[in-house]
């Protein structure tokens, strides 16, 4: 079978001839005239990745043009072969079944140099192979306001086939619906309501634990969330509460990801097809809103399971003023709302400090070229107990390992930097390109509410510290001062500016600057 050529979702033209050819291949490429319909797509798709077929659920819309004289026009029927083309169908007098003949083409791929077209395919999910049918049509059956495609099945499918070769082109959709599509509208908070922040947490599917804050108003029985999924911190949704029980829709409209449509959506999590409204449940004592039944998914369609991202036994609990959390605690900084109750302290004046990074979900210091740093970010207060030991832990990560950044930890009982008198992680360097786990053990002699504060010292004209995943939990170790992780051993490598390692020794090495140690050293 030939290799497929599936670098994207989309083919696309690249060459002068691209439309010539087109034309030539009889690829309608102009909207024709009619009436406009756009339908949600669901269903299944077979499609290939690196070279492998993959199954998945249909997404996005789908145009028909319902033209004079019985005419149907279907834009892009394939739902992974996106290239923005027409076939042409015929409708049925009584208006029931629209028949679209086969071997139309719908693109011009110039690196083949060959058309692709619209057949019948049959799957061997033996062999992973598709062969072509000699089938010369295929209908869709009008059902109301709803169309499906007929004649397709799991290993019958209607498929994109190149024009010379006659052989599978990658693409195959089945049990294909069509239903009227309602314009995407995202949920808007109604003016002059008033937002608390409520700290999320959860599990998230095949990953890690999550924690991160989101902001919740109440209108009436009205309950609006946002940033309850971490992609997308700007996104609202809207649920109704009943006694002690709120339930939203499922496929609210969050907005666009990568250029992709996305909807919120919820599934049992004994049956994860079964689409289900998201359901909260309260605890007045603790003012947490929870779920332990279903995943909450962030989807790329309304109607079928298509996840980007699952979360399961997660709680909403309202972040009370002047209260402390207790351990373990986590932040995972998985959006903007996550630094509502962290304090950043610009300790030297020189407007740069700690910010939120959305392009890489964690709290990044941007160097001063004249400055060192000495700027704080400390967490909310912690709640600790006497005669306990606690495990302090954070990743962060430099621009590279040859350009170190140099952090300390403190603690205290205030969110100052006046407060910050006890030494949690000594001054230490951070000289690594990936984040990396920094951590230390405290005993505490009093119980209290204490903050800790990361503190960037890093010299002047460096590039960048990040820091992420801070955790804060009870240590098996109890009744010493501190407990200080073991120091690695010396690093004597030399590295150039741009990262070559020039041995352990600057004996030799011609004239310049190097980096040994973490330091800049300058050969003469």
């Amino acid at each position: 079978m030939k290799k497929f050529l599936l670098a994207t979702m989309m083919l696309m033209a690249a060459t002068v001839g691209w439309a010539d050819a087109l034309s030539d291949y009889g690829v309608i490429t102009e909207q024709p005239a009619g009436e406009l319909k756009t339908y949600d797509r669901s269903g299944y798709a077979y499609y290939v990745v690196n070279d492998y077929v993959r199954r998945g659920a249909q997404t996005g819309t789908m145009d028909v043009v319902f033209a004079d004289q019985g005419e149907v026009y279907i834009k892009d029927p394939l739902s992974k072969l996106i290239v923005n083309t027409w076939v042409k169908g015929t409708l049925s007098d009584d208006g029931t079944t629209i028949t679209v003949p086969l071997g139309q083409n719908i693109q011009y791929d110039t690196e083949a140099q060959q058309p692709i077209a619209i057949k019948m395919v049959e799957y061997d999910e033996d062999y992973e192979e598709f062969s072509v049918l000699s089938t010369t049509q295929v209908t869709y059956t009008i059902s109301g306001e709803q169309i499906k495609l007929n004649g397709t099945g799991t290993y019958t499918c209607l498929g994109a086939v190149w024009g010379d070769s006659n052989e599978w082109a990658g693409f195959a959709d089945y049990n294909s619906v069509y239903t009227p599509a309602i314009a995407d509208v995202p949920v808007v908070l109604p003016d002059g309501l008033t937002t608390d922040v409520y700290q999320f947490k959860g599990s998230e599917y095949q990953g890690g634990a999550l924690q991160y804050n989101t902001n919740v108003a109440f209108d009436g029985n009205d309950m609006y969330v946002q940033g309850i999924l971490a992609d997308m911190p700007n996104a609202w949704i809207k649920g109704t509460r009943q006694g002690n029980t709120v339930t939203f829709e499922s496929g609210q409209y969050l907005g666009k990801l990568a250029n992709n449509a996305v909807y919120m959506v919820a599934v049992n999590r004994m049956n994860t097809s079964e689409i289900q409204p998201l359901t909260l449940t309260y605890d007045e004592a603790t003012e947490t809103f929870s779920n332990d039944s279903q995943f909450i998914l962030l989807n790329a369609s309304k109607s079928t399971v298509y996840l980007l991202q699952a979360i399961s036994d997660f709680t909403l609990t309202k972040n009370k003023s002047g209260e402390a959390y207790e351990v373990p605690y986590f932040e995972t900084f998985g959006s903007s709302t996550s630094m509502a109750d962290y304090t950043i302290i610009d300790a030297n004046n020189d407007g740069t400090t700690w910010g939120y990074s959305s392009m890489s979900g964690n709290v990044t210091y941007n160097w001063s070229m004249t400055n060192a740093a000495d700027e704080w970010l400390i967490t909310p207060a912690i709640h600790l107990l006497a005669g306990k030991c606690y495990t302090f832990t954070v990743k962060a990560r430099s621009f590279t390992a040859t350009m170190p950044e140099r952090m300390e930890v403190m603690m205290g009982t205030e969110p100052t930097a006046a407060a910050m008198t006890t030494t949690v992680i000594e001054p230490t360097e951070v000289a690594t390109g990936d984040l990396a786990e920094f951590k230390n053990v405290v005993y505490i002699s009093t119980e209290g509410n204490y903050h800790f504060g990361i503190h960037a010292i890093s010299d002047a004209d460096n590039m960048m510290l990040s820091v992420d995943d801070i955790a804060v939990d009870e240590a098996l170790d109890t009744g010493v001062n501190t407990v200080r992780a073991a120091e690695a051993a010396a690093d004597t490598t030399v590295y150039t500016l741009d990262g070559r390692v020039m041995g352990t020794s600057t004996a030799g090495l011609p004239q310049g600057i190097y980096i040994q140690g973490g330091k800049k050293i300058v050969v003469r």
